[in-house]
C-alpha cells in the first residue's frame, strides 16, 4: 500500500491569514502563544505532580482562578505590565525587519 500526498490536490485545512504571524507582528500584537505556554507552565507548578487526585486539581483550579481574579482587578484599577528590555528590543527589531 502506497499513499503519494500531493499537496496541490487538497485545499489548507486553515487559511493562510489565521496562522501567518506577518500581520500581528506588524500591528504589534502578540507573536507567539507565550501567553498561553506560560499560563500550562504556572499551572503544572502549582500541581507540582503528573497525575493528581480529583482534589488536588480542583484546588489547584480554585487557586488558578484567585490569580486570575487578582491579575484583571489590577489591570481594571490600571496598572500596566509592562513588557521587558529584551522583548522591546526583539519587537522593535521585528518592527524594523518589517519595515524594510
Amino acid at each position: 500500500l502506497s499513499i503519494t500526498f500531493l499537496a496541490d490536490e487538497l485545499p489548507p485545512i486553515l487559511p493562510l491569514h489565521v496562522w501567518n504571524g506577518r500581520d500581528r507582528a506588524s500591528a504589534g500584537s502578540a507573536r507567539t502563544t507565550n501567553a498561553l505556554e506560560s499560563f500550562h507552565h504556572s499551572f503544572n507548578f502549582l500541581l507540582s505532580c503528573h497525575h493528581p487526585s480529583i482534589w488536588t486539581l480542583l484546588k489547584t483550579l480554585q487557586t488558578q482562578q484567585n490569580l486570575s481574579r487578582a491579575k484583571m482587578f489590577r489591570v481594571t484599577r490600571g496598572n500596566v505590565f509592562k513588557s521587558s528590555a529584551l522583548e522591546r528590543r526583539r519587537n522593535d527589531r521585528i518592527q524594523k525587519l518589517l519595515r524594510n
